[in-house]
């Protein structure tokens, strides 16, 4: 059982958390669609509202089968990931507050998690690009777990590694798919708003806030 103020861990998610990729991925996606004479617009709504946070597989999977698309998922995924990878060099851009929360939790002797569903040569990038890299000692992508989110197994699997049980970490998401995995796992989540995302429910959430900014170590610690 969790007594108070025993949070010992800040785990992160990546995209739309702590990079703004999502407008870039709905760009890549569409453009990937078009290809094969679809658009995003093409699918349903609530397919849409739901990719967020999800492994891309997945959602390469469940595009083909909703619009009977002529090709695999995993090569639907490589037209996509090329397209997306052109835009990182240029276009990737952190999310306000992200560099200051990393170094603010750090300095306070918390340990610091990446629990992603996206693979690891973009992580690799995303961290170096941001100039993180050293903050963080565990990191869990896409490829190294079965069952991505909203399934518990990437939280579970950070919690492990990092030597904690799951109630003491606090997890830092936007994605409804990533609140119902860290939930789902046993750890308190804080979702952070993402203006640049379809609007997502944040209603599992423990904490909403607006930005990176928001969450403080007495935030942290308050749990």
């Amino acid at each position: 059982m969790k007594t108070e103020h025993t949070i010992k861990a800040v785990v992160y998610d990546v995209d739309g958390t702590m990079v703004n990729s999502e407008p870039l991925h709905v760009w890549a996606w569409d453009k990937a669609l078009k290809i094969h004479g679809h658009t995003l617009a093409d699918l349903s709504e609530r397919f849409r509202a739901t990719m967020a946070g999800k492994k891309p597989i997945a959602i390469a999977v469940g595009m083909a089968e909703e619009l009977h698309l002529p090709i695999i998922p995993d090569a639907f995924l490589a037209e996509k990931t090329d397209l997306f990878n052109d835009l990182i060099a240029t276009d990737l851009r952190g999310m306000p507050g992200v560099l200051e929360s990393v170094k603010r939790f750090d300095a306070s002797g918390l340990l610091l998690g990446i629990g992603t569903s996206l693979g690891r040569p973009y992580i690799d990038s995303v961290l170096t690009m941001l100039g993180v890299r050293e903050h963080f000692s565990v990191i869990v992508t896409g490829d190294e777990i079965k069952n991505g989110k909203p399934h518990p197994d990437t939280y579970l699997t950070v919690a492990a590694r990092l030597g904690v049980q799951p109630w003491e970490c606090v997890v830092l998401e936007d994605a409804a798919s990533g609140i119902q995995s860290a939930k789902a796992a046993g750890c308190y989540c804080i979702a952070i708003e993402n203006p640049n995302a379809a609007p997502q429910d944040t209603s599992q959430a423990d904490v909403v806030v607006g930005s990176l900014d928001e969450v403080t170590v007495d935030v942290i610690r308050g749990f």
